[in-house]
């Protein structure tokens, strides 16, 4: 029984490796740009939040695809940009951030830490919903 129980938990983590994986493909797209945190919203799910920048470098102008499931986790829309991921509490208005999303990567330099985190496509509800409510772009 426990032989079961433990194929059952392997089976589970590779196929949900898998799907993030072939959901996340589409950040292969090259875009990369860095900025100044100007606004930080956080929802009541998990500290989901929304970072809005000033960017200071980027090699696109705008991206605002759409996906049939879920969102991407960055809008561009000419010097402003928005990134949504959970958010700790010591990300400030001020820090310096930057994405590469062929990586998947997102490094934040700010005043309290130095550190990098992922970025992913967004599929839950409640928080597609917040970034909807809460999004600079409408």
């Amino acid at each position: 029984m426990f032989i079961v129980f433990v194929g059952m938990i392997i089976f589970l983590k590779k196929t949900g490796t898998e799907e993030y994986a072939e959901k996340n493909k589409v950040l292969k797209n090259g875009v990369v740009f860095e900025g100044t945190v100007t606004d930080i919203k956080i929802s009541r799910n998990h500290s989901f939040g929304i970072l809005n920048l000033n960017i200071v470098n980027s090699n696109v102008q705008d991206f605002s695809k759409k996906l049939e499931k879920g969102i991407y986790p960055y809008q561009i829309k000419g010097k402003q940009a928005e990134i949504y991921l959970p958010i700790f509490a010591e990300r400030q208005i001020g820090d310096s951030v930057k994405v590469i999303s062929d990586k998947e990567i997102i490094y934040y330099n700010g005043k309290k830490s130095k550190d990098e985190g992922d970025v992913y496509i967004i599929t839950n509800s409640a928080d597609i919903a917040f970034v909807k409510e809460n999004t600079i772009f409408k």
